[in-house]
């Protein structure tokens, strides 16, 4: 599935054409079917009938849900790259205090603005890829601590575990740019996604029922709980995109602890 639909598009827009559409296209293919095979000859083969479509419907339901607990899973480990990338300098602060106050000070101040621009540059990064402006502030964080002089070994144990920590933040921003742009669902997945799809609703129109009021409303429930389910399966391809878009609430989180504690 193409990025800009989930990023450009309006996902009410989207859940519209697909929660209205389908079951209109259904109600068409039901009036078009029926036309050159009438009911009374469909309904004599209902049993065996509604037996394919069951069996077919349990496997079509088994693919549909592991396609989303997988995106679900997805969206959740995509999450919880942000909150460790978010307070992955955190433990800095109140390790800080084994070196004066302007050690402290220069500190909690780095990491806020290393904070600020995760917030700032959010977009760009989701754009453009991996966030430069981020990079340069670990750099200059890593700097800082790497030009202390520890004269004690709690200091000099600060200092290892700062240079550990900024590694470990570098980490998790390239796993956070890989995140922004890794599509979850392959073309294969959607080829059979879309053709099971297909092949579900095609098999909805071989039952015969001659209260055309009460088979077309069964036809609509129907073709609207698929529809619900492509539309999950959309919105869910990209964490960083669309209705279940990963937010940097992480980031803003830590800015106002940490500004609070100054």
């Amino acid at each position: 599935m193409d990025l800009w639909l989930v990023r450009d598009v309006s996902p009410w827009l989207v859940g519209a054409v697909l929660i209205l559409g389908l079951p209109f296209l259904v109600l068409c293919l039901d009036v078009i079917f029926h036309r050159r095979i009438p009911h009374t000859r469909l309904h004599q083969h209902n049993d065996v009938t509604g037996i394919i479509v069951s069996v077919v419907g349990v496997a079509y339901a088994i693919v549909i849900g592991l396609c989303v607990v997988s995106l679900w899973e997805g969206y959740t480990s995509a999450k919880d790259t942000v909150r460790d990338e978010a307070a992955s300098l955190t433990a800095l602060v109140p390790n800080s205090i084994v070196f004066d106050t302007l050690v402290q000070q220069t500190v909690i101040a780095e990491i806020i603005q290393y904070e600020s621009d995760l917030v700032d540059d959010w977009q760009t990064r989701l754009e453009e890829g991996s966030g430069r402006e981020r990079t340069a502030d670990l750099d200059r964080l890593a700097s800082f601590v790497g030009n202390l002089r520890p004269t004690t070994d709690a200091q000099r144990a600060f200092t290892l575990d700062a240079l550990q920590r900024i590694g470990r933040a570098e980490q998790f921003h390239h796993d956070n740019d890989a995140e922004a742009g890794d599509e979850r669902v392959s073309g294969v997945m959607w080829f059979g996604v879309l053709t099971s799809t297909a092949a579900m609703v095609a098999m909805l129109l071989f039952f015969g029922l001659s209260d055309t009021a009460v088979r077309r409303a069964l036809l609509v429930l129907a073709s609207t709980v698929i529809a619900t389910n492509l539309f999950l399966i959309i919105e869910m391809s990209y964490p960083y995109y669309g209705s279940f878009a990963v937010q940097p609430d992480a980031y803003q989180h830590v800015i106002e602890d940490l500004r609070k504690g100054r």
